[in-house]
């Protein structure tokens, strides 16, 4: 592979200009597996990575050498980059997780030891820390932006409490989109814009454009849910060597090349973007349409914000079922049946709802919704 040579130069106010000067322009490749399992190469052109860094410097932070950034992520994570390279660009300084311990925990000490002022983490990482929010006080954290996972708005309320001073968002991109690309400013007084109790991922950042497309590859009109689609300088060109994955995956249309997230999602009249669950969580039962997402928010509302997460899968009658999985000890199981028996519809209702003392969570600190559909399978097999 040829070596990639770049030069970084700055543009005034901490902007940053990337000058490739190799014809490949790959700055790096990142492997994905997504829902299927099966590794997906997504090469991160020089340009993409420019247009991140242009668009990001444009979001209106007030950021200097003075800065302590947090990186939480491994190295494969794209997240990562963004963790490491903002501050690089400016002369700012990152900490970094050590490999030992648990992780939300080292989160939570360096946050505290070393006065962080911008951090960028997966929301498990608040979820796991909430027991603890009547201890935390981070006065100099100005920036938290959350990625990775869908947000809640009511963890991210009260971990706002923690953070008087930062500035708290949603943001949201795909590793074909290099990094994140749309973002969701939280109003800590609760007036925010939510699904299912699911926090606004919200507008297109710069160089980057959204459309919500059906299964027919129409445009959805405001409010009708359908797959989000981007496009723009941000979308890589295409997977590494994976033409049956390029042709699932990217598609023109009007004369614009999009890219297809598997994200269920649809637009308000404001062209704020609210994410619905993966498509791939759309299940049929009994021949109805069902979304994980809505069945988790009425487990949450009755549990009081418990972390719950529901999964589908298939028994060995080839008949998919639904499972409902909560965080910590469940003492109130046929409270929680019923329920949810009486705000959903019967095919809606979990087959079964097991207790796990704590999520499991994969390296890059979101929870393993295949670990648990393993967990469950071991239960029962």
């Amino acid at each position: 592979m040829n070596i990639i040579e770049t030069e970084i130069s700055t543009i005034g106010n901490g902007k940053i200009k990337l000058i490739d000067f190799n014809v490949a322009n790959i700055a790096y490749i990142l492997f994905t597996s997504g829902s299927t399992g099966v590794p997906k190469g997504v090469p991160i052109s020089v340009s993409n990575l420019d247009a991140f860094l242009d668009a990001f410097f444009q979001l209106g932070y007030h950021l200097n050498e003075n800065d302590r950034f947090l990186q939480m992520f491994d190295l494969t994570f794209d997240l990562s980059i963004m963790s490491y390279m903002a501050p690089l660009c400016i002369g700012a300084c990152v900490y970094t997780v050590p490999s030992e311990g648990i992780k939300y925990m080292q989160v939570y000490k360096l946050l505290e030891q070393y006065d962080l002022t911008f951090t960028l983490m997966v929301p498990s990482i608040i979820t796991h820390l909430r027991q603890y929010f009547d201890e935390i006080r981070l006065d100099k954290l100005r920036y938290s932006l959350f990625c990775g996972e869908a947000l809640y708005e009511d963890v991210v309320l009260e971990w706002s409490k923690c953070v008087p001073n930062a500035l708290v968002e949603n943001v949201y991109g795909p590793t074909e989109a290099t990094i994140f690309c749309t973002r969701y400013k939280i109003n800590s007084n609760g007036s925010n814009k939510q699904l299912n109790g699911i926090l606004c991922i919200g507008a297109p950042m710069k160089n980057v454009g959204v459309a919500i497309i059906n299964d027919n590859l129409q445009f959805s009109a405001p409010f009708e849910k359908g797959e989000l689609c981007l496009s723009g300088s941000q979308v890589t060109s295409g997977y590494w060597k994976n033409d049956l994955k390029n042709a699932e995956a990217f598609f023109e249309k009007e004369g614009i090349r999009y890219y297809k997230t598997g994200d269920l999602c649809f637009m308000d009249g404001e062209g704020d973007v609210f994410y619905s669950g993966r498509v791939d969580f759309q299940v049929k039962i009994q021949g109805f349409r069902v979304e994980l997402g809505e069945i988790e928010f009425h487990a949450r509302k009755f549990l009081e914000s418990a972390a719950v997460v529901a999964v589908a899968t298939e028994n060995s009658q080839n008949i998919w079922q639904i499972y409902l999985f909560v965080e910590g000890d469940l003492t109130h199981f046929e409270e929680l049946q019923n329920y949810l028996k009486l705000h959903l519809p019967v095919y809606m209702v979990p087959s079964k709802i097991t207790g796990v003392k704590m999520f499991p969570l994969n390296t890059n600190g979101k929870i393993d919704r295949k670990a648990l559909i393993h967990i469950f399978n071991s239960h029962v097999s």
